[in-house]
């Protein structure tokens, strides 16, 4: 309302002693008239005087009489002084109070609305303190150089603006500027206080812009050159920037608040020098409701001084967590940029940290907190961190940029520790190009207990990596990246997926992925990677699959580059396979874990050596597909290889023929314990293959139920020019089938194809083993066969040399020799066939099996022994047969040959009863002594017994067909039973003996009977 106090009107307060308090106040305040507050002195004991009002207007008639006269204007400016005014005096008239200190600062006269800058200047260039107040506003429209002063300026009610720069010259004595606001402060200008000067500001909201949201002005004509704070604290206010310049001096300059709601809008190109900060750290102690109010970086540039910092914090610390309306936000930033680009020229002793954590209220069905919208530069070489949190509810980031550029050495990182959501959402195909700098996308690990239940990232669209130090992925969190990954030549990425402590148990981490082309160098890392698509390496490029527990790869792995696969406690899963670089997969797998490696693909390998290790104790491979091998050497290991399909390991590519490939050597190891069979194993082609017992270990081929059974898997090595199987000083059991096949070109005059050889220090032979070439068996302690199986070599030698033996099965040759040789104790034999056969066991025992054979077909029978039981048939169609003992004992049975020789020097030579001893030509027997209870029948037959008797048993037959048949035992007893016969109807009949019991019939066409003593009841004729 209006309140007049007219012409020659009085409103008394006077006092005899002290003068009285008088206040007249109005919306209008008119005064033209008397207001007395005297005392007895009024300069000391005066009353108070206050006029005061919206408008307030005091006329020439007005007297006021008191010690203190405050006029309350609402609005004050400082402006430059009118031409032509003369400033003598002004500061008496403008300004009270002495200046001396804070405590007796100059003060604006309140009689006085409009301030000069050249009044207020002098004040201040003596180091002066000046406070200028004002009930709404005030407004600085001229330039103040501070010197080295302290200028307050505060509005209690409304807001300050200040239109003109704030300076403090050349001075760098260090002034002061506090500008305290009621609500707002809108900073058009520069504020440059040098490298000394402090400046506190508080007020509801601040903005450093153009005057009237100019947008034009460039950022280097706006400073704001200081050290201290600004404090904003408005709740549900602002704090707005645009093209500006900040430079923290000294300690730094603060942009401070902790409201629950603020919004920051930064605009325009935005430069930093020393050491700035933007900070909104609401009490812990607010609810998620308390906290929504989105910021708003609308930067084109942020440009870095060298040695500035730059950071900006948005940091809802309580975790109170709740759904919320769909008015309210997050608290985050929407990070748009200006004109869809957004860059950052950050030299390389700078930094920009962007610390966040949005609150904690729940509404899925709005965007994330982040919302990365424009394009990014960065550049300069220093660092840029953008740090993100987020509790149970909080939500984390959207990526939906196109372009991500990094260059100059510049460090680029956003990171994020959000828990129950997914950190990185990217929501387009996006470039990232970090040449010769670096760029991390991924979820870090923090101080607390429990894990990230959700994605680092996720994504389905396709990212291009053109060059750099990229990282994507996660600690303690699992992504999930589907689109296409492709990588250029002069990149270098990690995706990773690690593991690390979590109280909740949110298990192993897993990073999904897509289509994969690598032409840089690529490392998985972590816990786990599963690539849902295809890998290609191209030539030139590198690919390191490092993680702990697992690879898989489910379709094509192709490698041109230089790959190794490397799980360093666990497997993989691998698809199809073709590699023409260099190739190396190992794995760890965990028996307690009954984890295994599996390749369920095919393998095709163009150049190089290629080896598949698994280190993992008493764990296996499985292996369901083909493997192709051009040169070099193929390596698989594992203390278990499972065959789990009819699969074929071979020498040559894409339909080549190995023979072709005469230039490339192309050899096979395959280093187990245990080789299971779950289908057929056919290797093909290589120079040498070996099957070998892996770290000085037994080795099993083929499964054990299968060893009786008629459907037993097999390895067949065809066309294989050296084929091994091998345990060392350990044992070899064959319980699957064992074969080798060869065509002509396989053979060769030069040895070059062995055939088969199995050398171990005990082999056991469960199946059958067919070579079409030679079988070389070497048991430094014993070889074992089952009855029903058989060692075949159809167009080669076998050879087997062992210390002891039990071959219960066959051993033959078609077209080549055997040989088999015991070193030390008893050899037992069955049937065994070959052109030629040797059996020898020197310093042991000879035994075959009751109704066996040994059989040389076209060549001679050998057998010789220490001591020997020969219980089974030993014959040759046309070759001769010797038996020899060395010992004190030899036992035969049926011996039948072209040439028959059984010698037992040393000890006694006996064949069994019913047994027949047959040579087309000759037989010679010779022994110390000798039971004869069967037929020898030859050409022509001789029997000695070369110190002791010699007797022929009832039923005995000897008889020399067409020569001469001659016994000898001249220093013992030749007996003849009484059922014997002993003739040689075309030849002469020699019996000679020291002492001679013929009970027997001895006829020949010529009998002589050389005997000291002779006597019997036999016939002895002549014919």
């Amino acid at each position: 309302k209006k309140t007049t106090l007219e012409k020659g009107s009085t409103i008394n307060v006077s006092g005899k002693e002290k003068g009285g308090r008088a206040i007249v106040w109005g919306d209008i305040a008119l005064i033209d008239g008397n207001i007395n507050a005297q005392g007895s002195d009024i300069a000391k004991t005066g009353g108070f005087v206050e006029t005061s009002g919206h408008d307030l207007f005091i006329k020439d008639n007005a007297i006021v009489d008191a010690k203190e006269w405050l006029l309350d204007p609402n609005d004050v400016s400082i402006n430059a002084e009118e031409v032509g005014r003369s400033d003598a005096n002004l500061e008496n008239k403008e300004y009270t109070g002495t200046g001396e200190s804070a405590n007796d600062p100059k003060r604006n006269n309140n009689t006085k609305t409009t301030l000069t800058n050249s009044t207020l200047e002098r004040i201040l260039a003596r180091g002066s303190f000046v406070n200028i107040t004002a009930t709404k506003h005030i407004y600085v429209n001229s330039s103040i150089n501070l010197s080295n002063g302290s200028l307050t300026l505060y509005a209690e009610k409304n807001g300050i603006q200040i239109n003109k720069d704030i300076t403090t010259g050349d001075d760098n004595r260090g002034a002061n500027l506090t500008i305290k606001s009621g609500d707002w402060l809108d900073i058009h200008s520069n504020i440059s206080l040098g490298t000394q000067g402090n400046l506190n500001i508080t007020a509801k909201s601040v903005a450093f812009e153009g005057k009237n949201g100019d947008t034009a002005r460039r950022a280097a004509e706006a400073q704001v050159v200081a050290q201290g704070t600004i404090t904003i604290t408005g709740d549900r206010r602002d704090f707005r920037a645009n093209n500006v310049s900040f430079n923290g001096t000294g300690h730094g300059l603060e942009i401070i608040s902790t409201v629950g709601n603020l919004s920051h809008k930064l605009d325009g190109e935005i430069n930093i020098s020393g050491k700035v900060a933007i900070k909104q750290l609401p009490p812990k102690t607010l609810k998620h409701w308390q906290i929504s109010s989105k910021s708003y970086w609308n930067v084109s540039a942020l440009n870095l001084e060298r040695g500035a910092n730059f950071t900006f914090v948005k940091y809802a610390e309580g975790n109170h967590a709740g759904p919320t309306t769909p008015g309210r936000d997050f608290a985050g930033v929407d990070f748009n940029g200006l004109n869809s680009k957004m860059s950052f020229n950050i030299p390389s002793d700078a930094s920009v940290t962007f610390k966040l954590k949005p609150s904690e209220a729940i509404r899925n069905t709005k965007p994330s907190p982040y919302l990365f919208k424009s394009n990014i530069t960065a550049t300069g070489g220093g660092s840029i961190l953008f740090d993100m949190y987020a509790n149970h509810s909080g939500r984390g980031a959207e990526l939906s940029m196109g372009e991500i550029n990094i260059s100059g050495n510049t460090k680029f990182t956003l990171q994020s520790h959000v828990r129950n959501n997914d950190a990185f959402k990217i929501n387009k195909d996006l470039t990232i190009n970090a040449t010769n700098s670096n760029f991390t996308l991924k979820q870090t690990a923090d101080t607390f207990a429990d894990g990230y239940g959700n994605n680092a990232i996720n994504t389905t669209h396709n990212i291009r990596i053109l060059g750099g130090n990229v990282t994507l992925g996660g600690q303690n969190s699992s992504s999930r990246i589907t689109g296409n990954i492709t990588i250029e030549q002069t990149a270098n990425v990690i995706l990773e997926a690690d593991n690390s402590y979590n109280a909740n148990n949110q298990g192993s981490r897993t990073i999904n992925l897509g289509n994969l082309t690598v032409k840089g160098n690529l490392s998985l890392t972590g816990e786990n990677a599963n690539i849902n698509g295809n890998l290609s390496v191209s030539s030139g490029a590198i690919f390191k699959g490092k993680t702990r527990s697992s690879l898989n790869i489910t379709n094509t792995f192709t490698n041109d580059g230089d790959a190794e696969i490397n799980i360093t406690q666990g497997v993989v899963k691998l698809g199809n396979i073709t590699n023409d670089g260099n190739l190396n997969i190992t794995t760890n797998a965990n028996a307690k874990s009954n984890q295994k490696s599996v390749i369920n693909g095919n393998i095709t390998n163009k150049k190089g050596s290629l080896n598949i290790t698994n280190n993992g104790g008493n764990t296996e491979i499985q292996i369901g597909g083909n493997i192709s091998q051009k040169q070099g050497n193929l390596t698989i290991s594992s203390d278990k290889i499972n065959i789990t399909k009819q699969t074929t390991i071979k020498k040559g590519v894409n339909g080549e023929n190995p023979d072709s490939l005469e230039e490339s050597q192309a050899n096979l190891t395959i280093k187990t314990k245990e080789l299971k069979l779950t289908g057929d194993l056919n290797i093909s082609g290589f120079d040498k293959a070996e099957i070998v017992a892996k770290n000085g270990s037994n080795l099993t081929i083929g499964n054990g139920n299968d060893s009786g059974s008629a459907n037993a898997k097999k390895v067949t090595f065809n066309n294989v020019k050296d084929s091994n199987i091998s345990a060392g000083d350990h044992n070899v059991t064959l319980n699957s089938k064992v074969e080798t096949f060869g065509d002509s070109s396989a053979e060769s005059s030069d040895g070059s194809n062995a055939g088969l050889t199995i050398n171990a220090k005990n082999v056991t032979v469960n199946k059958d083993i067919t070579s079409n070439k030679t079988v070389n068996i070497t048991a430094s302690e014993k070889l074992t066969t089952k009855a029903d199986a058989t060692i075949n070599a159809t167009n080669g030698n076998v050879k087997v040399t062992t210390q002891t033996g039990d071959i219960k099965g066959q051993v033959k040759s078609t077209s080549g020799d055997v040989e088999i040789t015991a070193s030390g104790g008893t050899l037992k034999v069955s049937n065994i066939t070959g052109q030629n056969v040797t059996v020898t066991a020197n310093s042991g025992a000879i035994t075959t099996t009751k109704g066996s054979t040994i059989n040389a077909t076209t060549g001679d029978a050998n057998i010789t022994t220490s001591t020997g039981v020969i219980n089974g048939e030993v014959k040759s169609a046309s070759g001769n047969v010797n038996i020899t003992a060395s010992g004190d004992t030899l036992n035969v049975s049926n011996v039948s040959g072209n040439a028959v020789t059984i010698t037992a020097d040393e000890g006694k030579l006996t064949t069994q009863a019913g047994s027949t001893v047959s040579a087309t030509n000759g037989v010679t027997a010779s022994s110390q002594s000798g039971d004869i209870g069967g037929t020898i029948s030859g050409k022509t037959v001789s029997v000695t017994a070369t110190t002791d008797s010699l007797t022929v048993k009832g039923s005995a037959k000897i008889n020399a067909t067409e020569g001469a048949a001659t016994l000898t035992a001249t220093k013992g007893t030749l007996t003849t039973a009484a059922d014997s016969s002993i003739s040689a109807a075309s030849g002469i009949l020699t019996i000679n003996a020291k002492d001679a019991k013929l009970d027997g019939a001895a006829s020949g066409n010529h009998t002589v009977v050389n005997a000291t003593n002779a006597s019997g009841s036999g016939s002895v004729s002549c014919e």
